[in-house]
């Protein structure tokens, strides 16, 4: 008896081990190495529907803010641009724009912001500028004030990267800095594997045996947590929190107490792009199902679209230092309901293949470098694919999702 499991147990793990190397092969050859041209514009592109194509989304920080501060201009508001103290790559000044419209005593206010996460900008510029465009300026309910803020990160946007300037994700920024930040044990075991300081090939075939060895062992949820999950304990990693209040973080603070804090009530949509399937549109909360947050949220957009990060039904998995959790700190006093407008745009594979090149050339590879321009060009895809029905997806629900919002706010 104890011979026969002995004779069953040894051939389990002869097929494991052939699973496991199978799968490192594969991975291997999924995620690639640095000869291989990124599959970023291979999107599916229009699947057979007929959608216009809009004219409200630029390739550039440069573009975007210009497009955003003449559509601001044109509708009457009030500019206030704060400058960064970083330079875009060709030397111009940096700016994050404030655009305000509405009564100055309003007790109700929608902020629709971009560029939070640099790169994935352009889409919320996008649609800033073109619902200014297109007059929503001058259909503001009684009472109810808006305001735009543009370019959160514009080192990011200017740049190509989704971090800032500290090589921070902003979004694992808004915490207590004066406090021992939490760890992360999953990323200090894949750090080289998740931002290696080197991409040849044969690097590469061992860091991704250790990388499907790591799934076997704690399973896609722990692979989630060690990738995704804040850390801050690399600063020339992925997904780095920073150790103390970026640029952006004051400054967003700064923003909420002259523009907001008088406020009764605040809804905050920060649009992000990079998770989710293609061409499809979530709108997240970092808090509970059962919080009034989330209960105002579904009252505005429906249970359908909402999704909670805290009960595991989101494309994003849980922080706990993001902006959205940021805002009601700031604003004590009023009812803040914030969210992020995630769209989906690749399979998340190739998103995770974008990151991880583009950290390598800012760090290590150089702008210099042969394929520098592809590598860019893979991240900007990765965040913004180059195809007219994605972008009339982003302007068509960015707006509903604005209008619906807005249409909540008068009642």
């Amino acid at each position: 008896m104890n011979s026969h499991r002995k004779i069953h147990t040894s051939r389990r793990w002869r097929i494991t081990g052939v699973g496991i190397g199978l799968l490192a092969t594969a991975a291997v050859i999924a995620l690639g190495r640095m000869g291989v041209p990124c599959a970023t514009n291979a999107v599916p592109g229009n699947s057979g529907a007929v959608m216009q194509s809009v004219d409200y989304f630029t390739r550039t920080y440069s573009d975007a803010r210009t497009r955003f501060l003449e559509a601001a201009e044109a509708a009457g508001g009030s500019v206030t641009s704060l400058e960064n103290p970083h330079q875009g790559p060709d030397g111009e000044r940096l700016f994050t724009d404030v655009a305000v419209f509405g009564p100055r005593d309003a007790t109700s206010i929608l902020v629709v912001s971009s560029g939070t996460h640099g790169v994935e900008g352009f889409a919320g510029s996008g649609v800033q500028s073109g619902l200014l465009q297109e007059g929503i300026a001058g259909r503001l309910p009684n009472g109810v004030q808006l305001v735009m803020i543009h370019g959160i990160n514009p080192y990011g946007m200017a740049h190509g990267r989704r971090v800032n300037e500290d090589n921070v994700d902003l979004n694992r920024n808004f915490l207590d800095h004066a406090t021992p930040p939490p760890v992360n044990p999953g990323y200090e075991h894949l750090a080289d594997v998740i931002a290696p300081t080197s991409m040849a090939f044969w690097r590469e075939v061992g860091a991704f045996s250790r990388f499907v060895w790591y799934v076997a062992r704690n399973g896609k949820t722990g692979l989630t947590k060690a990738v995704s999950g804040a850390q801050y304990t690399h600063p020339d990693g992925l997904f780095y929190g920073g150790r103390f209040p970026t640029w952006s973080n004051t400054t967003v603070r700064a923003i909420a107490e002259r523009w907001l804090s008088h406020a009764d009530r605040v809804v905050i949509v920060d649009v992000h792009t990079g998770l989710g399937e293609y061409g499809s549109a979530e709108i997240i909360l970092n808090s509970p199902e059962d919080s009034p947050a989330y209960g105002r949220a579904v009252a505005m957009w429906g249970a359908e679209q909402v999704r909670s990060t805290v009960s595991g039904g989101s494309v994003s998995i849980h922080l706990g230092a993001t902006l959205k959790l940021a805002f009601p700190e700031m604003l004590p006093n009023s009812e803040v309901t914030a969210v992020s407008l995630e769209y989906g745009t690749v399979p998340i594979l190739e998103v995770a293949k974008a990151l991880r090149a583009e950290n390598w050339l800012h760090h290590y590879g150089g702008n210099a470098h042969l394929k520098a321009g592809d590598i860019k060009e893979c991240l900007l895809r990765a965040f913004h694919p180059d195809t007219d029905d994605w972008e009339a997806i982003v302007w068509e629900e960015g707006r509903s999702v604005v209008g619906r919002a807005l249409e909540w706010m008068s009642g």
